[in-house]
């Protein structure tokens, strides 16, 4: 695993991307989990969830400290304590984590003909008119992420990306959701659109 980027936001969030080079029995023997985390890999059945579930851990442990232990609340959000805010995604080979003082989101896609075909489903009548203006891969794959990355922060599964997460303005990306005012940043990273959502 190669973190291949490394950036500190205006809020003094930090973004990390690393790229999967290697085989997961690699992975594996790099790696420095406690017996509980080698526990619960044993009981993941999926290969490519046994890399994100090792990976992702190999992240934490690498900017927050080899102790660190990666916990879930009942939302499904990733913690390490009270204090620090991180939120992950995983996308192909690569694997996102942000972390911050405050709530933070991170989302990381490929631009694809396949985002834009999903796009009806998960934006609003007045923000699918605005996209058809200027449709393309690699906007789509921004409101994708603007949106996947606003539901990370807010936590709440049951938030509707129509209704509940708002795209104030397409070009550039304005989002907010349930009162909550927004900041959105892309970075292009290998190919892949880093998505990263802080409150304001």
């Amino acid at each position: 695993m190669k973190q291949i980027f490394h950036k500190i936001s205006e809020n003094r969030s930090q973004v990390y991307v690393w790229k999967v080079v290697s085989a997961y029995e690699n992975l594996l023997n790099q790696s420095t989990l406690c017996s509980e985390e080698l526990q619960a890999l044993e009981l993941i059945k999926s290969k490519k969830r046994k890399i994100e579930f090792l990976t992702t851990r190999m992240a934490v442990k690498s900017i927050l400290g080899e102790n660190i232990k990666l916990k879930h609340k009942t939302t499904g959000q990733p913690y390490v304590d009270e204090e620090c805010h991180i939120s992950i995604a995983h996308s192909k080979s690569f694997v996102t984590l942000a972390v911050g003082d405050q709530s933070i989101g991170v989302d990381i896609e490929q631009p694809s003909e396949k985002i834009v075909q999903v796009l009806p489903r998960i934006l609003s009548k007045k923000e699918w008119t605005e996209f058809q203006k200027n449709p393309s891969e690699k906007v789509a794959c921004q409101l994708w992420g603007a949106k996947e990355a606003t539901l990370k922060l807010v936590g709440d599964p049951k938030l509707n990306y129509r209704e509940d997460i708002c795209l104030e303005k397409i070009t550039p990306v304005k989002i907010s959701s349930k009162q909550l005012k927004l900041s959105v940043v892309f970075e292009e990273v290998e190919g892949m659109v880093l998505s990263l959502v802080t409150k304001l």
